[in-house]
């Protein structure tokens, strides 16, 4: 495989992480737009025959779908982390740099 077919497959590649990166922020404003209303559905409603009911589905359409939201978090986030190996190196390069200085 030559360079430039690496190269086009490096760009597909980042494209795709891109592509589920937009989704998923899409996906998670549309749920925080729903909780919102939900919570506006919870501060306004009345007690009638029917409020357990309704309550039952508003709770359960946050709980239902933040799972799929953390589902799909961890599917587009998988091997990411804050505090990886490259994130060390680069604390502790930025420590030493610093003279050495001792903490206090």
């Amino acid at each position: 495989m030559n360079r430039k077919e690496q190269e086009e497959l490096f760009y597909i590649e980042a494209q795709k992480k891109v592509s589920k990166l937009k989704w998923f922020y899409i996906h998670l404003a549309a749920y925080l737009v729903v909780v919102a209303c939900v919570i506006w559905n919870l501060i306004i409603i009345e007690d009638t025959p029917y409020t357990d009911a309704i309550l039952a589905i508003n709770y359960s359409t946050i709980g239902i779908w933040g799972f799929f939201v953390v589902l799909n978090a961890i599917k587009v986030f998988r091997g990411r982390s804050i505090f990886n190996k490259k994130w060390e190196e680069k604390k502790m390069q930025e420590f030493m740099g610093d003279n050495h200085k001792t903490w206090e």
